[in-house]
Parts: structure tokens; sequence; C-alpha cells
């Protein structure tokens, strides 16, 4: 499972990096740069996921969930802070953009679920 995470994160990166590429080409600076940021919103939180769940791997089921519960707290944790901060600190920030890379990275589990 772990492989499969750490290819799920890889994807969103991968996602990421395409669509801020392709706005900077298209639409400049800032908009590839707050599709960047959403993206980041994506997989920032879901890297730190696998890390924590790699870590807890090899326990019993009770510490596997115990883990399972740390590990999304942070996610959910660090995935407001990264919105709060981008918004606060990135005030030429194109929301939809960063959102639409946000929803990319989130669609990329979809996929690798039906894939499979």
């Amino acid at each position: 499972m772990r492989g499969n995470a750490r290819r799920v994160v890889r994807l969103q990166v991968l996602v990421t990096v395409a669509i801020a590429l392709l706005l900077l080409a298209r639409e400049g600076v800032t908009v590839a740069m707050s599709a960047f940021l959403g993206g980041s919103i994506g997989f920032v939180p879901a890297w730190i996921y696998v890390r924590k769940m790699s870590a807890a791997a090899s326990g019993d089921p009770q510490s596997l969930l115990r883990a399972q519960y740390k590990a999304e707290f942070y996610k959910f944790a660090v995935t407001a802070v990264m919105f709060a901060l981008i918004f606060v600190l990135f005030r030429d920030v194109a929301a939809l953009y960063l959102f639409l890379t946000y929803f990319a990275t989130l669609a990329v589990y979809w996929v690798a679920l039906v894939m499979s």
C-alpha cells in the first residue's frame, strides 16, 4: 500500500506542475503560482499523511487506527493552515485557479482508485 500511496502523491505533484506550466504559458505568473499553490495544498498534506502512516505501518490494529486518526488530523490541519496562509500572504491569488488545481489533485485519488 505504501508504494501505491507514494505513487498517488507523485501523480498529484505531476498534475500540479503540468497545470502550473500550462497556465504559466497561457495566463502568466500570478495565475500559474496560484495554481501551483492550490496543487500544493493537495499534495503536501497527502505526503505528510503517507509519511505518518508509513512510520506506523508495522503495528497492531489498534495502534494503526490511532496512527490513522493522527495522520488524518495532521492532513486536515496542514490543509487548513496552508489555505489560511496563502490567502493572507498572497494577496493577488487567483482563487479560481487555486481551487481548480486543488480539486484536480483530489481527483487523482479517484483516478488511482479506478486504475487499481
